[in-house]
């Protein structure tokens, strides 16, 4: 009988044992996601406050009878390169309707090109050497949307970072040729 209870008491400690290593592995892994997590949402938001994006200049231009462009330029004014351009959404906000959205790369309703210093980039004459395919700042993009219906002069523009920085127009967009 006393073999019993030292068997008994041997089983008893390994469960113990192997309960506690799997209620303390748990532990430790939810801890190091949470941790993880933590980190990514502060790097993320480390990034958002050094993004600053501006639309510089915009205006609507007539192509041929029904057809319609708006041009818009907007600078980087933080202190981030911006590396994931191709997931910039703009609006286009007509009065008290709903926002009109236009997905980069989304068809040829939005394209947008690289800016040097505020004109458009010839890679013969200045080549972007620095991060190149990447907005970094003080740069800027050219884009450009076709609409085909006739603009209004309150129409504004908003463009949105997949980060969630975004800049819009202050002013109503100018009516061009």
């Amino acid at each position: 009988m006393a073999g019993a209870d030292v068997i008994e008491a041997a089983i008893g400690i390994t469960l113990l044992i192997i309960v506690s290593y799997v209620v303390i592995g748990g532990i430790m892994t939810t801890a190091e996601v949470v941790s993880n997590t933590q980190k990514d949402m502060t790097l993320l938001q480390e990034e958002r406050l050094g993004t600053s994006i501006n639309i510089t200049d915009y205006h609507y231009q007539i192509s041929i009878p029904g057809r319609w462009y708006i041009h818009f330029r907007v600078r980087n004014e933080g202190n981030q390169i911006i590396q994931n351009i191709d997931t910039t959404d703009v609006m286009l906000i007509r009065g008290s309707n709903a926002p009109l959205l236009y997905r980069y790369g989304s068809g040829t309703y939005l394209t947008m090109t690289w800016l040097n210093r505020g004109l458009e980039r010839d890679s013969a004459r200045n080549p972007e050497v620095i991060n190149p395919n990447q907005w970094d700042p003080g740069e800027y993009l050219f884009g450009e949307i076709e609409v085909n219906f006739l603009p209004t002069t309150n129409d504004r523009l908003e463009v949105v970072l997949s980060n969630g920085v975004k800049a819009f127009t202050i002013r109503d967009i100018y009516l061009g040729t």
